[in-house]
């Protein structure tokens, strides 16, 4: 009985020993996900949906309020750049040496809006502005500089509400730094998925093209206009010859027969002529891609 009794206890112990288990097959590393950026094809969220390009729906309400922004900041400068000219052409007084580069750092400003509204919303595009304001700054306050120091004189046909235009453009241009400035800061304003409004119809497509045809106009006027009235090379310190432009006057008869009279210069009221028409413009564009797209979809 003990030498049975010792042999089971031996293959009791025998048949709980276990064999060692395999090792687990080794698994690959997780690929990890390509950071998103912003304003780009990836999504912010991280799995979100990208939202569908042809829509009429703006991919946040940030985003749909920074497009009225930029189209807002090209008619400032549309707004700035018709009062420079009308002064020049209305007075008879060519542009200033540096008031041609402020003129240019104003149309360059306005690249960054324009990729913005159709290419879609970039940090990068409001750095072109950021770039071109310091320009801009550099020749405006070079000038507010010179006369202030008695080294060119105010011709006083340059005076626009009491200001000469060259402190006008430097306040704009630092108007353009602070709003940029804040436009970064202001990241939801950027950082979702937009294509532009390329793929994107509504009623703030139409006001884009029309300051983007009315800017276009003024950068073709100045093209033509600067060689005229200057030649080869403007003056650093022009003056006017004083004389008027044509002026449209209308009468307006009150209740009590009281008239009154208004009078716009007629280069002023051409330039405004040529906002309507480009606003005209903008729109036949905006409904012919809405057409050319429901072609497609039908």
């Amino acid at each position: 009985m003990g030498l049975l009794g010792s042999v089971g206890s031996e293959m009791g112990a025998t048949s709980q020993l276990q064999l060692p288990k395999m090792p687990k097959k080794p698994q690959a590393p997780k690929v990890p996900k390509a950071p998103q950026m912003p304003g780009g094809s990836g999504s912010a969220s991280g799995g979100a949906s990208e939202p569908d390009p042809d829509s009429s729906i703006e991919p946040t309400g940030a985003v749909g309020v920074a497009r009225w922004i930029n189209i807002g900041s090209i008619l400032l400068v549309i707004f700035t750049v018709t009062i420079a000219i009308s002064q020049e052409v209305g007075y008879g007084m060519p542009p200033s040496e540096l008031g041609v580069f402020q003129r240019f750092a104003l149309f360059g400003v306005c690249a960054a809006p324009i990729l913005n509204l159709l290419r879609g919303m970039r940090p990068q595009h409001y750095g072109i502005a950021l770039i071109v304001s310091l320009a801009g700054l550099f020749f405006s306050g070079k000038e507010v500089i010179e006369h202030a120091t008695g080294q060119l004189t105010v011709d006083p046909n340059e005076v626009v509400l009491g200001r000469p235009m060259f402190e006008w453009a430097f306040a704009t241009f630092i108007l353009v730094i602070l709003g940029v400035g804040i436009m970064l800061i202001w990241t939801s304003s950027w950082m979702a998925i937009d294509y532009g409004l390329v793929h994107h119809y509504g009623p703030s497509r139409t006001w884009a093209f029309a300051s983007i045809i009315w800017l276009g106009c003024y950068i073709l006027f100045t093209l033509v206009q600067v060689p005229v009235q200057c030649g080869w090379w403007c003056p650093a310190d022009p003056t006017s010859s004083g004389g008027k432009g044509w002026q449209f006057t209308f009468a307006i008869t009150n209740a009590s027969g009281t008239d009154a009279t208004i009078s716009i210069s007629a280069f002023v009221a051409i330039m405004l002529g040529i906002g309507m028409l480009s606003l005209i413009a903008g729109s036949v564009m905006n409904h012919r891609m809405i057409s050319q797209l429901d072609g497609k979809l039908s």
